[in-house]
């Protein structure tokens, strides 16, 4: 893979989060929750209680546990400074101070594992018993990196008087991690789902409705947001029966459906049907052969399989987690064959169906308003990072190798996400009886130019970029100074602010209609017939419009199989291999194996 050590850097290792810049322990100007339990501080136009705990620290025994209920030590909790993030790679994303750490960079990770804590944003001067919406924010980052401190929701706060809850969750295989002897050693079901990241979320929104309003938030008006990951655990959140009561809205921004069954989740390389090579069953075998309780992977495989459950689960407890992570990484940077497990959420029959993530019936899903969209150009930015049409100078640069085809991968894997993450959810939803699905297209890709890199042609309406128009800061990563410019930045700021609006308004009605001031153009919820989707863009190109523009995966699959712009069959079969992956679709599926399958 290709990594760049500047800005294309710092925006992928990340998956593109916003980073905050500020001080991690403040001192001065102390606010007091109206319980009196919690206190924070003034900061930026509003009230911050930052880094209350809502669980108990899930390490040593309570590792690939599900979260225990917080006992509550103290009378008053000092929140007044963020708390670490949950185990991860070091990266961009996190306070530089953590990056240049030596113990970070002696150990091979940063963060700890008592990291289940959030955040509360409120407006300045807010009247503590007064009962404002409340938005709960889920950071992105492929559930392997990211934390809570990286996004600043101190102007949406202010803005529309919200109240705003960020948190960290469990990642990467302390969040998602399922193993059949793990799961035997309790009768717990959560334990045994392996959904350890996603309970974490569930534990946040049980906090949030119990405590709220101490914060002048309105415990039976909550809306769940998130991004990337956090997009794809708002549809899990959607589908967890778990869940239920504990939100009333959901927007998903460039979210994902797909799960992994527990087989999926930890068999062997080498079964006949696996291909995870970061499989359950194969990081354990690794982890027995690093701490010498076995020789060789060969050995492992039969001692995991013949070892006593809770001998082998007390191992795994303690083992160090910088020995994890080293497994973990080689297992990443392996060119062994075989797909890398993103962690997904598990269909494990209790905290998600076995069916995993459907919408076409009402019961199927917890049935409140949804807001779900993409970027016009999401995969620009994975692109970037590595393309067979793009390529870096000196590890720092990208250039563009051939801007016809880098925009044609970009267009079909796009929509392909697009048809997964919004189309087809909002179908599904419609044909249940739904009708409050609003959808959207952010298309604003107005960037500058360092050298000859025109960022509007690398990057586009590339996945995050959304982010700095919901939170108003028009801050990305320190990248900024490369999106907005004198040119661009008055009218990409009135796009935020109309963005602001309209998650505002859903916030407090349900319904984005013409955003919180009543003066933008109508948005529209889904219909079978006629208008779909907003485009959110800058008034310099198209504005904010509404769209009858929907996508069907068999239909695209057939566009791009007889697009003449891609003049090799060879080139569409693997333009759609790459894309039949996520398909779940029979008919795709045929045209595909019918198209690109003969011959083989």
């Amino acid at each position: 893979m290709k990594k760049f050590s500047l800005f294309l850097f710092v925006l992928v290792s990340a998956c593109a989060m916003e980073t905050s810049k500020r001080s991690n322990s403040i001192e001065t100007n102390f606010i007091s929750s109206l319980s009196d339990a919690y206190v924070g501080i003034e900061l930026n136009n509003s009230y911050q209680w930052l880094g209350i705990p809502y669980a108990e620290p899930p390490q040593g025994s309570l590792r690939w546990k599900a979260p225990r209920a917080l006992e509550i030590k103290k009378k008053k909790i000092k929140a007044i400074k963020y708390s670490d993030p949950c185990p991860q790679v070091p990266s961009i994303s996190l306070e530089s101070e953590e990056l240049s750490n030596i113990e970070t960079q002696r150990r091979g990770y940063a963060g700890s594992e008592d990291c289940l804590y959030l955040n509360v944003f409120t407006p300045k001067n807010i009247k503590l018993d007064k009962k404002l919406p409340v938005m709960f924010w889920i950071h992105g980052g492929g559930n392997t990196s990211g934390e809570a401190r990286s996004y600043d929701f101190s102007k949406l706060a202010s803005a529309h008087e919200l109240i705003i809850v960020s948190i960290n969750y469990r990642l990467g295989f302390l969040g998602w991690f399922y193993h059949p002897s793990f799961a035997a050693t309790s009768n717990n079901l959560e334990d045994k789902s392996g959904n350890f990241g996603t309970l974490d979320q569930i534990m946040a929104l049980r906090w949030v409705k119990e405590n709220i309003e101490d914060f002048g938030g309105d415990k039976n008006n909550i809306t769940i947001f998130g991004e990337s990951a956090g997009g794809h655990n708002v549809f899990a959140l959607l589908s967890s029966p778990l869940a239920k009561g504990l939100f009333h809205k959901a927007i998903s921004q460039s979210g994902a459906t797909n799960t992994f069954s527990l087989k999926e989740a930890s068999k062997f390389f080498d079964n006949q049907d696996s291909s995870l090579l970061t499989s359950s069953k194969e990081i354990v075998s690794k982890l027995l052969v690093a701490s010498e309780t076995s020789k060789d992977l060969f050995e492992a495989n039969i001692a995991q399989e013949s070892m006593n459950e809770f001998k082998l689960f007390e191992q795994m407890q303690g083992i160090d987690l910088s020995e994890i992570f080293k497994v973990y990484k080689k297992v990443e940077n392996s060119k062994e064959p075989g797909k890398k497990m993103i962690p997904r959420v598990l269909s494990d029959g209790h905290v998600l169906p076995k069916r995993g993530m459907q919408f076409s019936r009402k019961n199927f899903y917890n049935d409140v308003p949804v807001i779900f969209g993409t970027n016009r150009d999401e995969t620009k930015l994975f692109a970037a990072m590595e393309s067979d049409y793009s390529t870096s100078l000196f590890n720092r640069l990208v250039i563009i190798r051939n801007q016809t085809m880098y925009d044609l991968t970009a267009e079909y894997a796009s929509n392909n996400w697009k048809i997964s993450a919004v189309d087809n959810p909002a179908r599904d939803m419609i044909s249940s009886g739904k009708q409050d699905v609003f959808t959207y297209r952010f298309d604003w890709d107005e960037q500058g130019k360092l050298l000859w890199m025109d960022f509007s042609k690398i990057f586009g309406a590339a996945h995050v970029m959304e982010i700095p128009f919901i939170t108003g800061t028009m801050k990305l990563l320190g990248i900024e100074r490369f999106m907005f410019n004198e040119e661009n930045l008055t009218d990409a700021l009135r796009l935020s602010i109309a963005m602001q609006s309209y998650w505002a308004e859903f916030a407090y009605t349900g319904n984005p209609g013409k955003g919180r001031d009543n003066n933008l153009p109508v948005w529209k919820p889904w219909t079978k017939s006629g208008d779909k989707m907003l485009i959110l863009d800058s008034e310099n190109d198209q504005g904010i419009i509404m769209s009858n523009y929907e996508l069907k995966r068999l239909e695209e699959f057939k566009r791009l199989y007889s697009d003449s712009r891609i003049k090799k069959e060879k080139t569409k079969c693997k333009f759609l291999t790459n894309l039949v992956e996520n398909a779940y679709e029979n008919d795709a599926i045929s045209f595909y194996n019918e198209k690109c399958k003969q011959g083989e």
